[in-house]
């Protein structure tokens, strides 16, 4: 097997960690997959995330489990697929579980409330960060990155279908490579 191609057992188990670790949403999963998978591993590079995201975003659906999917698929095909998915979404199934009880069985109790804002903060940043690391890597000419901060700055207005196209028709139009300065 060619070096940074893992074997099904290891693709496994990287995801199942994955997984139980990706708390808070798309950027924190986003920062989870660049430190694991990419800087730890060398299985994939910021590239490969970059492009899983694109491709899945617009889609219905879960995009952290569609982006271990993705990965999953670049890394060993079907099987890949199929495992990763199924791995990455296995101790989320069970802790909303178990949360699902827990919360049940808690009254409202201000200490509760408290952690559950305190973790919503460190969500934020943790995604503010791993955006950032994805625009600083994808954007890299006055184009792209021209695109980029209208992206930003149309977010707050837009829907993100639109968004998604607008740049996929800006990006074409400015010869669509990256680093494409024209």
């Amino acid at each position: 097997m060619p070096p940074g191609r893992p074997g099904l057992a290891a693709l496994a188990r990287a995801f199942l960690r994955l997984g139980a670790l990706a708390f808070g949403g798309l950027g924190a999963a986003l920062a989870l997959f660049q430190r694991d998978l990419a800087d730890g591993r060398g299985w994939v590079s910021q590239r490969d995330i970059g492009e899983a995201l694109a491709f899945v975003k617009p889609l219905p659906g879960s995009t952290m489990l569609q982006v271990a999917v993705f990965l999953g698929g670049r890394l060993r095909g079907g099987p890949g697929a199929l495992i990763a998915g199924l791995a990455f979404i296995a101790p989320a199934a069970a802790l909303m579980t178990a949360a699902a009880a827990l919360a049940v069985s808690l009254p409202d109790a201000p200490w509760a409330r408290g952690a559950v804002g305190g973790i919503q903060v460190a969500v934020a940043g943790l995604l503010a960060s791993a955006m950032w690391r994805l625009a600083r890597s994808e954007a890299g000419g006055r184009v792209l990155t021209l695109v980029l901060a209208a992206a930003c700055a149309l977010g707050f207005f837009l829907p993100a279908a639109l968004i998604v196209i607008g740049a996929g028709a800006a990006g074409a139009a400015g010869r669509g490579g990256r680093g494409a300065d024209g």
